[in-house]
């Protein structure tokens, strides 16, 4: 158990910091307190109204001076409808392969944000550039603004019948309803507005267009080829109009833009195609200048007759026939007649020889011959050998065979000599062809570029029809699936949830504004601040309110609650003895020590009250006495103890002055003289109560708490340095002094330790006989 010292005053080295966090709950973190918040918004209300007062003044006013908003959306969609208008005769280019992560959707929002399609919005819609003064601009119509016209004004007078327009060169005047142009400007004034006068302002062309391109929001739809384009304007008509106005001058634009596109790509086509007729032209005219000069140079095809790979062709066929004949004609010759008759079958069966009408006619003479044979020998052999006709056909038989052999070496004969033919032939070719090799190769060369130009050409015809009928199509690639409606309502919150909001805002800025005060505070103005010195309260005086009954009974009923503690806290025999001291100036300290002193008194204590503040003491004005004689003058042995101590018009209670001003009062507090006469007087007092001054004025409060042994610290609310009240009280710990307890002064009614105060709204004290409670509150508590 720890050991208090000073009067129960918890020692420095022990004191919980503000913000620490206690042993074992390192890992909990501190939750903040609402209530924290609203007693610090109660200690600055008057910031927090402020603020709160000042958002939402400046929230009303621009609520109320916003202008209306309207906002008008167009919907336009990417579509090919070129490609399908052509019947899909209009092919689409491959992509580049700079442009594969390119997203087109984009690319033409983009190109719908540009400056251009702006600009294209505006020359169509001069309207846009015109601002009135003194009339509406519902009145103007049919603007034109020439191209040089960049800013200017026009003065305008209002008739009855008539208009009067006056510029900076000329002055025309002209009906509602009919054009006038002045200075480059043509408007027309629809009818007479209820002003006498106005005047019509061009504004500059590119002002305007940034002013469309910030008002003109373009949006994609997620994962569609949409886009939304919407704009803003005072005006919900304008709004629409412009919105409406620039879906169509893109869609006009991107389709004027793919016809200029299939244009040049037509006149780049057709040039072309004139470049590769000439040199088809020309490849013709050389190819056929080279042939009627080489006549024989004409190129043939391997196989065609005349070529050099089809003689050799035909003597192979010619070589191959003749061997066939060969084998035949050696069959013929042999004795066995079954072996010839088989042969004599083949050879009538080839195409050649069957063809023969000498080969045939023999043939068929051969095979009647044999058919009567056969048909005589049938039955009886050894009559057919003796029979004359047989004898008689066997003869011809022999002599048709001989002759079909002869024919049929005729046939060979003929194919040797049509093999020696060929054989010639190809010699000459070859001689030919290496003579006219040359020639040859340039003919084939010559040829090839008229085929090639030939191809190119019919390629050419087939994209220059294409490009034709994609310069026909007038449809681009922007299709309006929605023309903007006119809007419904303005946009934005308005004004009276702008008021909310700022109504709101303000209340968070106002809380946020006092608690960051109240965090920058270095005052003592909190229970926490008054916890953190260790010392307790006995009692709380509260603000004083004046000189009469009511303001002063809090003060008096305060001042007998610390009178009460005062005494049990003292808690020794013999008189109440102690000084009152604060850390800094004006806290009070000699309000509550007159009042104190009065409070014993009242309560029947011979009470003396000495000034002790020898620099700048002035309880002689509150008691109304007088300042010297006093202490410094006993101090210093001039006057005796009895003659310094003056009566007061509040008995039981005395009074000592400061006495004469002296510079050696620091040394005079600390003297035996002053040890002597504070015993001296303890004698004939039951509480002797010393005003001392402030900590921080020097060493005379630590002076006069060393002599009388206890200490009553006086601290003000919002008017106390905690640092220095620290700083002073920890100098104290290491003082034979003994801190009796705090008083706080000048307690707000909202303050947290309004609680602690004995007065009770509706208790106060009546007087009906006997003296007055009696107080100083009118005094002001600083004094």
């Amino acid at each position: 158990m720890v050991e208090q010292t000073n009067g129960g005053r918890v020692p420095a080295s022990l004191r919980v910091q503000p913000g620490a966090v206690s042993p074992g709950q390192e890992g909990i973190e501190a939750t903040p307190n609402p209530r924290e918040w609203l007693e610090a918004m109660r200690r600055h209300l008057r910031l927090a109204v402020g603020v709160a007062a000042a958002v939402v003044a400046v929230a009303a006013y621009l609520g109320y001076t916003e202008p209306l908003l309207y906002r008008a959306t167009s919907v336009v969609r990417l579509v090919d409808a070129r490609r399908a208008l052509a019947g899909g005769l209009i092919g689409s280019a491959g992509p580049d392969v700079a442009l594969l992560s390119a997203n087109p959707v984009m690319s033409q929002v983009e190109v719908l944000r540009s400056r251009a399609t702006a600009g294209a919005v505006v020359d169509d819609m001069p309207i846009l550039r015109i601002r009135t003064r003194g009339f509406p601009v519902a009145l103007v119509r049919d603007v034109y603004l020439a191209p040089k016209v960049q800013w200017d004004s026009l003065e305008l007078r209002f008739a009855r019948q008539i208009v009067s327009v006056k510029g900076r060169t000329a002055q025309r005047d002209a009906a509602y309803g009919a054009p006038i142009e002045l200075d480059g400007i043509r408007v027309t004034i629809a009818e007479p507005p209820t002003r006498e006068d106005g005047t019509l302002y061009v504004l500059g062309r590119e002002g305007v267009i940034g002013g469309l391109t910030r008002g003109l929001l373009v949006r994609q739809r997620d994962n569609t080829d949409v886009i939304d384009i919407a704009f803003t304007a005072a005006d919900p008509e304008r709004a629409q109009q412009v919105a409406n106005r620039v879906a169509q001058v893109f869609q006009a634009g991107n389709a004027q833009a793919a016809q200029q596109q299939a244009k040049r790509r037509r006149e780049f086509i057709e040039t072309q195609l004139k470049f590769n007729d000439s040199l088809l032209a020309d490849a013709r005219q050389a190819l056929s200048t080279l042939r009627a000069r080489e006549p024989g140079t004409t190129s043939t095809r391997p196989g065609e007759p005349g070529s050099s790979g089809g003689l050799q062709a035909r003597r192979q066929e010619l070589e191959l026939e003749r061997q066939q004949y060969a084998n035949l004609l050696g069959q013929l010759r042999d004795t066995n007649g079954v072996t010839r008759r088989v042969a004599l079958r083949n050879l009538v069966a080839s195409p050649a020889i069957g063809g023969n009408a000498v080969v045939s006619r023999l043939y068929d003479q051969l095979v009647q011959y044999e058919t009567v044979h056969d048909s005589l020998t049938t039955g009886d052999w050894a009559r057919a050998v003796t029979n004359p006709d047989v004898q008689r056909l066997l003869p011809l038989i022999a002599t048709t065979e001989a002759n079909l052999v002869g024919a049929v070496q005729g046939v060979v004969a003929s194919l040797d000599a049509r093999i020696g033919v060929l054989n010639d032939l190809q010699a000459r070719s070859l001689a030919t062809a290496r003579q006219l090799s040359t020639t040859q190769a340039a003919d084939e060369l010559l040829a090839e570029q008229v085929e090639n130009a030939r191809r190119i050409a019919d390629e050419l015809r087939t994209e220059y029809q294409k490009a034709r009928i994609a310069e026909a199509v007038e449809a681009g690639q922007v299709e309006i699936v929605d023309l903007a409606p006119l809007p419904g309502g303005p946009i934005g919150v308005g004004w009276p949830r702008t008021v909310m909001f700022g109504l709101l805002l303000g209340v968070l800025l106002g809380g946020g504004s006092a608690f960051l005060a109240d965090q920058l505070n270095r005052s003592v103005h909190r229970r926490e601040d008054v916890a953190h010195l260790g010392l307790p309260v006995l009692g709380i005086v509260p603000h004083a309110n004046g000189n009469s009954t009511d303001g002063a009974a809090p003060v008096v009923e305060a001042m007998r609650g610390i009178r009460f503690n005062v005494m049990h806290a003292h808690g020794v025999a013999g008189p109440a003895l102690f000084t009152i001291t604060s850390p800094g100036s004006r806290e009070g300290k000699s309000f509550v020590a007159s009042n104190l002193a009065l409070a014993f008194a009242d309560a029947g204590h011979r009470t003396l009250l000495i000034d002790g503040d020898l620099r700048r003491g002035s309880l002689y004005r509150i008691l109304n006495t007088r300042r010297k004689p006093g202490l410094t003058d006993v101090l210093h042995g001039e006057i005796r103890a009895e003659q310094a101590i003056q009566a007061t018009r509040y008995p039981p209670l005395f009074f000592v002055g400061c006495g004469t001003r002296t510079p050696d009062a620091p040394e005079l507090l600390g003297s035996e003289a002053m040890a002597k006469f504070i015993a001296g007087v303890r004698q004939g007092f039951s509480a002797i109560i010393v005003d001392s001054p402030p900590l921080g004025a020097g060493v005379d409060a630590y002076a006069l708490g060393a002599v009388t042994g206890n200490l009553l610290l006086v601290l003000r609310l919002g008017t106390t340095n905690r640092a220095a009240a620290e700083a002073k009280l920890d100098l104290l710990d290491r003082l034979p002094v003994r801190l009796l307890g705090v008083v706080l002064n000048d307690v707000p009614a909202h303050s947290s330790y309004s609680t602690y105060s004995y007065y009770l709204e509706g208790y106060a004290f009546e007087t009906e006989r006997g003296p007055e409670p009696r107080t100083f509150a009118g005094h002001r508590s600083g004094s």
